[in-house]
């Protein structure tokens, strides 16, 4: 547990000001109520299911709540998905068709992904059934496959 009188540099001053503001109950650790809450008031609006995903994806620990390290880590992931995201957005309407999900997966380093996975994937993060993806949409499925490389590795 992190312990609050135990200040990071100061370089890293800004970043422990908005681990400090997202950890609402003062415990040193973000839950995913917490992680949650801070996602939704910057445009990210995740179940609490898919933030636990996240969490779980960068947590060295089972509790399924991040510490510092690994709450910088959340952000800097989720700052590299939105630059992609933004990148690969060509049409700039704020979603990814599935041509441009499955550029946006090759250059995030998923290798070889089939046209056909890439087409089921879109589907199952398109509720509303647009045939693009939107941000969050595709952080969500991006969460997803990571999860499951993850898995694939640990068998």
């Amino acid at each position: 547990m992190a312990h609050y009188n135990a200040r990071p540099q100061d370089n890293l001053n800004a970043e422990w000001e908005q681990f400090l503001a997202t950890d609402v109950d003062r415990n040193g650790q973000i839950s995913g109520v917490e992680m949650q809450t801070v996602l939704a008031a910057g445009g990210l609006n995740f179940s609490l299911q898919t933030v636990m995903q996240l969490i779980n994806l960068h947590s060295r620990r089972e509790d399924g709540t991040l510490e510092f390290a690994e709450f910088k880590a959340v952000q800097q992931f989720l700052s590299n998905i939105q630059a992609s995201f933004q990148h690969f957005d060509a049409s700039r309407t704020g979603r990814l068709s599935k041509s441009e999900v499955l550029r946006a997966l090759h250059h995030a380093g998923f290798g070889h992904v089939d046209e056909g996975a890439v087409k089921s994937a879109c589907q199952a993060f398109d509720p509303d059934r647009s045939n693009s993806l939107s941000l969050d949409q595709y952080i969500a499925m991006t969460m997803f496959l990571l999860g499951a490389k993850k898995s694939v590795r640990g068998i």
